[in-house]
């Protein structure tokens, strides 16, 4: 196993915003362990030319939220870890970012290379209530100009950085993505662990889009027949348009080789009905056949041509 030094402590810090009370709930929960890794780059290129961005940044590896569907609890494996619990339970803090990302801004141009933050984890899991690894990376971003960048979360503890996020805008064009699967809290808990619940991140999409920030909800993955159909889909539209946000995009389930077996396993205990039906969808692949997507997007499609997000049915808002 790689080494790397466990944190024995959380270190005293000041607080940064107001709390809110749905982040407030979020605390590091029993039997997960934060160990300390330096990093020399946290800014990473994707490899994939089909993303709508050039580059990533993960201030943590691992994550607490414990979803089901989670592509990249197979980096664990890296570090030797490879219980499926390991991505949840063990959490690396990247000591050194900020450094990091500070010598890249100063050296690089960046202003069209749009960068992504939590493509892999959660910059927002509990483990940033103590160590603020997401909040040191921001604060570096606002002695430059002109940057594109975004920031998916699940978590209400995005909203400690309010003040923060509105002068980021001023500065560079910004969006928050916040990852929303359905509204139904008890069909949430059972494929995403210990995730926020559905209405506090929905109460954190309106309070963002009040304080002026582009937000979009992100419904992803949708999973045939668990969080697909209008009758699971119908009411996020709704919810996300009277929380104010700009746009909602979809996202097929991806099923990374490397963990295939243990959802397919999860699937058996949690929705045993439809083991069948995975494994003929995702049998010897990652990605559902066009056909498959289609038809699973198509509730999708038609709700967005019937809510409105802009001006005209299916359509973003301008960013003023």
């Amino acid at each position: 196993m790689k080494r790397y030094r466990q944190l024995s402590f959380l270190p005293t810090l000041a607080p940064a915003g107001k709390p809110d009370p749905d982040a407030e709930a979020l605390r590091c929960r029993a039997g997960v362990e934060f160990h300390e890794i330096n990093v020399r780059e946290i800014l990473n290129r994707s490899g994939n030319r089909r993303l709508p961005f050039v580059w990533t940044i993960n201030p943590y590896r691992g994550c607490e939220f414990a979803c089901s569907y989670c592509y990249a609890r197979y980096t664990h494996g890296f570090f030797d870890l490879h219980r499926w619990e390991d991505f949840e339970e063990k959490i690396f803090v990247k000591r050194g970012a900020a450094g990091s990302l500070r010598r890249r801004l100063r050296r690089a141009a960046l202003e069209n290379e749009p960068i992504a933050f939590g493509t892999a984890t959660d910059p927002y899991q509990p483990a940033e209530h103590h160590y603020r690894v997401t909040r040191s990376l921001l604060e570096e971003m606002l002695e430059v100009r002109g940057l594109q960048f975004s920031i998916t979360t699940k978590s209400p503890i995005i909203l400690r950085d309010l003040e923060l996020l509105r002068e980021l805008k001023k500065r560079h064009r910004l969006r928050v993505n916040v990852t929303i699967t359905c509204l139904d809290t008890k069909l949430a808990r059972r494929i995403e662990g210990h995730a926020p619940t559905p209405p506090a991140r929905m109460r954190t999409v309106k309070k963002l889009a009040d304080a002026g920030i582009y937000t979009t909800v992100f419904c992803m993955p949708i999973m045939p027949s668990i969080n697909s159909g209008e009758n699971i889909l119908g009411p996020l539209f709704q919810a996300a348009r009277r929380a104010g946000a700009r746009n909602i995009l979809p996202n097929a389930l991806y099923l990374r080789k490397e963990i295939r077996e243990p959802f397919l396993q999860w699937l058996e205990e949690e929705f045993p009905e439809l083991a069948p039906l995975y494994g003929r969808l995702y049998s010897g692949r990652s990605y559902l056949s066009r056909a498959e997507q289609e038809k699973l997007l198509g509730d999708f499609r038609k709700l967005k041509a019937e809510v409105d997000f802009g001006g005209r049915p299916g359509s973003p808002q301008k960013e003023s």
